[in-house]
């Protein structure tokens, strides 16, 4: 079992609550610009998903130490919850690969452990992820982790996904402040996993770097490019066209914020984009290789 950063994001009261079924925990640059609101094309808000009220009656607790291995408590919830996930949303699996017993593939990481936390909270049990293991907990005397992937994504299914028993329960910790909004309309929300998928969002950020490039070429040595690219310009001012870059994107219609590291975007809170839109060498990075990373629910 591994508690760490990831722990604080497990509570699934403050997950659900905030999304409509971060980036992600970085820090944002010195921005003395106000952040422009969105246009009239940004996404409108959406209603959040009922509160998750098993783990908001409950509340947070201090991570503890002490687990062993007692025996599941909570398995034939988190069959039950498995085999609904499966039923309802097959185009999580890829249900063609099976490693045995009912054990798909899965294909979206993050929704496959957003699907498990929401199934579970359906059969009134609190439950979170850490990153490594799911939680699982009826009150805060004790909780559940357990394995439920492989490595190779396969589903861990029965005996084989318990892990530990930690007396008293390790989560939900209190979670740290929601990152900049930037004007989004949308409730903040921050993400129970991410994995790399196919990027939805890639055209339009290809959009944003146009856009930037061709209303403010100032930034930019025209001149210079990264080693075999012809449109991968260097950079002569990083963060304002790290600004520029969310500006265009909310133009675009999108949510957008700048983490430190990655350029995040979202439409709605079911998920996020994260592009890595910065050569280390000083240059744009552009095209498919920016994309790095969808989170589930939207990081920030």
């Amino acid at each position: 079992m591994r508690m760490g950063p990831r722990s604080l994001v497990s509570a699934v009261a403050v997950i659900l609550a905030a999304s409509s079924l971060s980036v992600c925990g970085k820090k944002s640059p010195t921005d003395n610009t106000p952040a422009t609101p969105p246009p009239t094309t940004a996404p409108p808000a959406t209603q959040p998903t009922p509160v998750a009220t098993s783990c908001d009656r409950l509340g947070y607790v201090s991570p503890s130490n002490s687990c062993s291995s007692q025996g599941p408590t909570f398995l034939p919830q988190l069959e039950r919850a498995m085999d609904r996930l499966i039923a309802e949303h097959p185009e999580i699996f890829k249900l063609s690969e099976s490693s045995g017993n009912g054990q798909y593939r899965v294909v979206s990481t993050g929704r496959y452990y957003v699907g498990l936390v929401k199934n579970l909270e359906a059969q009134g049990l609190c439950a979170g992820f850490d990153g490594e293991e799911l939680g699982i907990k009826d009150s805060n005397a004790f909780n559940d982790q357990y394995h439920v992937m492989t490595s190779a994504f396969f589903m861990r299914r029965g005996q084989g996904s318990y892990r530990t028993t930690c007396t008293p329960a390790v989560f939900p910790t209190p979670p740290p402040p929601f990152p900049p909004s930037n004007g989004c309309p949308l409730p903040g929300s921050r993400q129970l996993t991410c994995s790399r998928e196919t990027p939805q969002y890639l055209a339009d950020v290809e959009r944003a770097v146009v856009k930037v490039t061709t209303e403010h070429p100032e930034i930019f040595d025209l001149n210079s490019t990264a080693p075999g690219t012809s449109n991968w310009y260097a950079i002569r001012e990083s963060d304002r066209f790290f600004d520029l870059m969310v500006q265009a994107m909310i133009s675009l219609g999108y949510c957008s914020r700048y983490d430190g590291e990655e350029l995040v975007v979202k439409k709605t809170n079911e998920f996020n984009e994260q592009y890595d839109i910065f050569a280390g060498e000083g240059y744009v990075r552009r095209g498919e290789g920016s994309y790095r990373s969808t989170c589930y629910p939207a990081a920030f």
